[in-house]
C-alpha cells in the first residue's frame, strides 16, 4: 500500500471510523459504481452507516454518486463511486488547516514568555507563572525563563516545508 492511500486511509479512519475505511475501500476496490445494497454486501454494515458513512465521504468530496430512475418501478437508484480529484482537494484542504495551526503554533512561540522547572521539566505560559508566584506547581521550586529557540526553528522549518507542499499541490491540482 503506497504511503498517500496509507494516510488518506488513517485520515479517513481519524474522521469516520473503521466503518468509513470499509465503505471507502470497497468503493476504492470496485471497478464500477456500486449502490446501497452494493456496498452493504461487500462491508456487512447496516444501511444506516452505510448511508451515514457515504453522505459524510461526499461532504468530504471523496465519493460522488450518480442517481439513475429504475425502469421497473420508478424510484430512484444512486450508485457511488470515488472522486479522485475530490480527494486530492479534501487532503490539500486538510494540509492548509494543518498549516494554519502550526503558523499560529509558530506565532506563539515567538512572541510568548514560557517558564520552566529545571527539576520537572514543567512549562508554563507566563500568565500561570505568575498565578504561581514563579513556583513550580509539583515540587516549589522557582520557575526559569525557558530559551525557546529550541523550539522555534523546528517549527519554522515544519511551517516552511508544509507551506512548500501546499503551494505545489495547490498548483498541481489547478494546472
Amino acid at each position: 500500500m503506497s504511503g498517500n492511500l496509507r494516510d488518506l486511509l488513517r485520515f479517513i479512519e481519524g474522521y469516520l471510523g473503521e466503518e468509513g475505511v470499509k465503505v471507502f475501500r470497497v468503493l476504492l476496490d470496485s471497478d464500477k459504481e456500486l449502490s446501497y445494497s452494493d456496498i452493504i454486501a461487500k462491508t456487512g454494515l447496516d444501511e444506516q452507516s452505510v448511508r451515514r458513512v457515504l453522505y459524510e465521504l461526499n461532504d468530504l468530496g471523496m465519493v460522488i454518486y450518480k442517481r439513475v430512475q429504475s425502469p421497473e418501478d420508478g424510484r430512484f437508484i444512486y450508485y457511488w463511486f470515488v472522486n479522485s480529484y475530490g480527494i486530492n482537494q479534501a487532503l490539500l484542504n486538510r494540509k492548509r488547516m494543518t498549516l494554519e495551526k502550526l503558523k499560529a503554533r509558530l506565532d506563539h512561540e515567538m512572541y510568548a514568555l514560557f517558564f520552566v522547572c529545571l527539576n520537572d521539566g514543567i512549562r508554563l505560559s507566563f500568565d500561570e507563572a505568575v498565578e504561581l508566584d514563579f513556583r513550580c506547581p509539583k515540587c516549589s521550586s522557582l520557575l526559569v525563563q525557558e530559551d525557546r529557540n529550541p523550539y522555534i526553528e523546528p517549527l519554522r522549518r515544519l511551517v516552511e516545508k508544509l507551506g512548500k507542499e501546499v503551494e505545489n499541490e495547490r498548483r498541481s491540482l489547478s494546472d
